[in-house]
């Protein structure tokens, strides 16, 4: 599958929890790496990421991914794999950062995998930094 197609579809289910993310696409020989990040209000931020990782899951066909932890969310099509931390804390009133990383392995570009994962994503592009920015 494409990285249009991936990030698009991990983007209408997002979208279609009130998440609005920005792509920031990184270049990589032999694996690609997209990544999406937003803010969501407190309390709702958890569930609306739980939400629209089960909506991709019953609208567009992903399947849970690696297990990662009890604080991370995982999906998997063809050759993608998605990584999510559960948003964290915020002061009240302030929107918490909204991370996804995705990462495949390039098979050509469109090429359909088994769904296997590229293998674990390093902490550093997991999550990005929690604190300032913004």
């Amino acid at each position: 599958m494409s990285a249009d197609t991936a990030v698009s579809e991990v983007r209408s289910v997002l979208a279609a929890e009130g998440i609005e993310v920005a792509r920031e696409p990184s270049d990589g020989s032999g694996r690609c790496l997209e990544r999406l990040h937003g803010r969501h209000p407190l309390p709702r931020a958890e569930a609306a990421v739980r939400a629209a990782f089960a909506r991709a899951r019953s609208e567009y066909g992903w399947r849970t991914g690696p297990d990662m932890g009890a604080q991370t969310l995982t999906l998997a099509k063809g050759n993608w794999t998605v990584v999510a931390p559960l948003p964290g804390e915020a002061a009240q009133g302030l929107e918490v950062p909204v991370v996804m990383s995705m990462m495949c392995v390039d098979g050509g570009g469109t090429a359909d995998g088994d769904g296997a994962s590229a293998g674990p994503v390093p902490s550093s592009t997991a999550y990005g930094s929690a604190g300032g920015g913004g």
